[in-house]
């Protein structure tokens, strides 16, 4: 059942729904006895038919710099396990990055969800969730959500209907309200539904996990990209480009000895160079039980100049929240096991 349906089965006024909304998506409300624009008789009836909350915090962490918090919840209806992440930036922007989905099918080499694989795709509500945690939180201290990533756990473009629903949420003015430009959708590149996101208009920022600059090293790193080569990959991102004329965001994830040497860098710019593109290049955060190493200062300073002088834009990512297992699914798979 919807809110709408709700409202309809109980003969009340289309005003309703806006009440609704305010109270959920601005004023951020954090129980149904919080509602009192409603009466306590209709309050009783909507928490009959709806649970406030779908997630349980189980675990809270904070960083000891405080720029970085993660949360690991629980869904109410089958207790598994996801993780969002806040980052408190040092010029105001406070960014959330979520999850949608536990688990995640595209089994990337360095990351900690591929190794729960697929389990299940969040709501459009529990991802919205998520972001409305820490809004409440902000809300406390006079400040706001400004920025959502969807760079959580899972693929967004495999669970593209929830995800698209949940953005809704984020930008509808009578709900958050916020810019599409505040919201980024990463995704390792996969082809088809990139395309469908290109049909449906996409109003928000793209970040795609390239991390290699050839086919063959990217299908090592990202085995889902032998079933999209990095040359259609490549198609569909001049598409994107030609139809909106918005900057495109590569992340290059930097593995010691695997994809951090001069010439994959040298390779890397004759890929996108000339492309209105950025590259994102992010030292690798270690995960307990894995081999990989992060690459040495030296090693991505070298890789950087290479850009540098090739003119390609590009930035170092500062690393946040190390001390709390701030990368993804690190959290929730030390809980699993």
């Amino acid at each position: 059942m919807t809110f709408e349906e709700f409202l309809k089965k109980n003969n009340q006024p289309s005003f309703r729904l806006k009440q609704l909304n305010l109270a959920l998506y601005k004023q951020y409300i954090e129980d149904w006895s919080e509602f009192t624009t409603w009466s306590k008789e209709l309050r009783e009836k909507i928490a009959q038919e709806f649970d406030f909350n779908t997630l349980k915090v189980i675990n809270h962490q904070k960083s000891k710099k405080g720029d970085t918090e993660k949360v690991l919840f629980s869904r109410t209806k089958n207790k598994q396990l996801l993780e969002t992440v806040i980052m408190k930036h040092k010029d105001g922007r406070n960014t959330v990055c979520v999850s949608c989905m536990v688990g995640c099918p595209v089994g990337c080499t360095f990351c900690a969800t591929g190794t729960m694989g697929f389990i299940s795709n969040l709501t459009s509500e529990e991802i919205a969730e998520q972001v409305l945690f820490f809004a409440r939180k902000l809300k406390k201290e006079d400040k706001k959500v400004s920025n959502i990533v969807f760079m959580g756990m899972g693929e967004p473009l495999l669970n593209l209907d929830n995800v698209l629903e949940s953005i809704e949420i984020f930008t509808n003015p009578e709900k958050m309200g916020m810019s599409p430009s505040r919201i980024t959708i990463s995704t390792s590149g996969i082809v088809k539904p990139l395309e469908k996101l290109l049909e449906n208009d996409f109003k928000g920022r793209l970040a795609i996990s390239l991390h290699a600059p050839t086919q063959e090293l990217r299908e090592s790193i990202m085995p889902i990209a032998k079933n999209n080569s990095l040359s259609e990959l490549m198609t569909v991102v001049d598409k994107i480009i030609d139809n909106n004329n918005k900057r495109i965001s590569f992340e290059y994830v930097l593995l010691k000895n695997i994809n951090d040497k001069q010439r994959h860098a040298e390779k890397l710019v004759k890929l996108v160079k000339g492309k209105l593109i950025h590259l994102n290049l992010i030292p690798y955060n270690p995960v307990p039980g894995f081999t990989l190493q992060t690459s040495d200062r030296n090693q991505i300073d070298r890789f950087s100049a290479v850009l540098s002088r090739a003119r390609v834009p590009h930035t170092v990512r500062v690393s946040m929240g190390k001390d709390i297992d701030a990368a993804c699914g690190q959290l929730a798979t030390k809980k699993t096991k």
